[in-house]
């Protein structure tokens, strides 16, 4: 039986991987540690006392609602179902622990702790903690989803950190559709105050891992206890899934040869000139 992971283990690997003091898009798996004593607050609390700031989604999809009656999109991954009862569905709330199980450990107990600062995008909003928290929460809108990850591509400080999880977990690749011209979904949500918004959302993940061979130029991995961590630079992985995607759309399309979403985002997302709000 392997030893306990300990905070000291994850502190002396934060150090040795030269992430002291990066700004870091997180994705993680606790189970992945084997027998990680102290839980998600040891990796949240190593990072932070190595001087980082942590990036994570925080998303929940069960504030979704159908758009207005009459609003149509071409090509928006949808075709046009909208299964959502408005009255039924609750509304975001920022200042709330709200969020989906399937996002994870880590992201859930950011968000209990006080200090955390967190976006008000109904559907998939970011939390952070850390120094630079509040200015790269700040970016994020509800037509600029990765506000937060524009942010971060600007700093040489920026990583994305992969804690026992694959390329299909990866957040930011979404971000690198949209910088390869990629228009992103549109999908409508209900806030705390009844008010119902318009917002972006990204797309499959399903078919990322297709990026594994892409991406290992760029990639550096370490051991921690039994999970491996997969760390990347922030602006030159980005770039990379973008250049890629330009080079060969068809790479993000998963398994499934009739997931309308892939089919959807292969083509270049919704056709925003050619919306119908009647």
């Amino acid at each position: 039986m392997n030893m306990p992971t300990t905070y000291a283990d994850v502190v002396r690997a934060i150090e040795s991987a030269g992430l002291v003091d990066r700004v870091i898009a997180l994705h993680s798996s606790l189970k992945s540690f084997g027998h990680l004593e102290g839980g998600a607050e040891t990796v949240v609390r190593a990072f932070l006392d190595t001087g980082c700031t942590l990036v994570v989604p925080t998303f929940t999809y069960g504030c979704q609602v159908s758009p207005p009656p009459g609003w149509t999109l071409a090509q928006n991954g949808d075709e046009g179902r909208h299964p959502f009862d408005m009255e039924h569905v609750t509304g975001f709330d920022s200042a709330s622990p709200m969020i989906e199980r399937s996002m994870g450990a880590v992201p859930a107990y950011i968000l209990s702790l006080r200090a955390r600062v967190r976006g008000d995008h109904p559907l998939n909003s970011f939390a952070a903690i850390g120094p630079q928290a509040a200015e790269i929460i700040a970016a994020q809108g509800m037509l600029n989803v990765y506000g937060p990850y524009k942010k971060m591509i600007t700093r040489s400080d920026a990583y994305v950190l992969l804690i026992g999880v694959g390329l299909t977990r990866t957040t930011p690749i979404h971000f690198g559709e949209e910088q390869s011209g990629r228009r992103l979904f549109r999908r409508w949500a209900k806030q705390a105050d009844g008010k119902v918004m318009e917002v972006e959302v990204g797309s499959c993940s399903d078919g990322f891992n297709h990026f594994d061979p892409v991406v290992n130029g760029i990639e550096k991995t370490i051991q921690v206890g039994d999970s491996q961590w997969r760390i990347f630079p922030f602006k030159p992985f980005i770039d990379t899934i973008a250049a890629v995607i330009n080079q060969t759309p068809t790479i993000t399309h998963c398994d499934d040869p009739d997931c309308i979403r892939c089919r959807d985002m292969v083509l270049g997302g919704p056709l925003l000139s050619a919306r119908n709000n009647s």
